[in-house]
């Protein structure tokens, strides 16, 4: 189970961050990589970011790409959805691979996802690109969450993560297991029986998160997005 945990961070992109700087592993990623090692292809983004769910709700979904100046549309939708391929600096704030270029989360925000937390990760990139280090970016997801700039994710707002496709850090080397990532408020924990004994619901430790930054919770599931089983 711990090296599931330490899998899984916000964002679905991340290793196991440290509970105190005396047990920190040294970051191979201390700071940010030219951007240039960020982007890809808008034409290899689009199709990974509409891998992250199924075909009915992606096919129709506004989709994102990452430029050298933060985020643009792409493809328009119709749906309320929104699908992108999240970058590194949507893990934990705590996360040694923060600024892992090679760190790729292909993923689908509901409606209510989209209204609540896609902005918080849309102004992290945004510091990121302007050269914030990334206890600027904390500092400044702090401040936005104490003035109400941000909040907690908003009732029933959750993604998809069933792609095939992408990196989740450098532990997997590759993509983890298909599945449907709830973004929750701290104390909504329990009533998701997240990490109970026997729960198919699963949830990083929380000492690896800050409390003005989404909390994600996890549940596996058997098919990727293209249908086919993920063992």
């Amino acid at each position: 189970m711990k090296t599931i945990a330490c899998a899984l961070l916000a964002g679905g992109l991340a290793s196991c961050a440290a509970a105190s700087a005396q047990t920190a592993p040294a970051s191979a990623y201390p700071t940010m990589a030219p951007v240039e090692k960020y982007l890809m292809p808008a034409a290899t983004e689009i199709a990974m970011a509409r891998s992250a769910g199924p075909a009915s709700v992606s096919a129709r979904a506004e989709v994102l790409v990452l430029t050298k100046n933060g985020y643009v549309v792409a493809a328009k939708g119709d749906n309320g959805w929104v699908c992108w391929v999240e970058r590194m600096w949507t893990a934990g704030l705590d996360d040694p691979e923060f600024w892992n270029p090679k760190g790729h989360g292909p993923t689908c925000f509901n409606p209510p996802a989209v209204r609540s937390v896609l902005p918080q990760y849309l102004a992290r990139t945004k510091w990121a690109l302007e050269g914030d280090t990334r206890e600027q970016i904390a500092k400044k997801a702090r401040a936005a969450y104490a003035d109400r700039q941000f909040s907690d994710p908003a009732p029933d707002s959750f993604a998809f993560m069933m792609s095939k496709q992408g990196y989740l850090n450098d532990q997997i080397k590759g993509p983890w297991h298909s599945h449907v990532m709830p973004f929750i408020a701290y104390d909504q924990v329990a009533t998701w029986a997240a990490g109970f004994e026997g729960s198919p619901i699963l949830v990083p430790p929380l000492s690896t998160f800050r409390r003005y930054e989404p909390l994600t919770i996890f549940i596996p599931v058997h098919r990727w997005s293209d249908g086919t089983v993920d063992p």
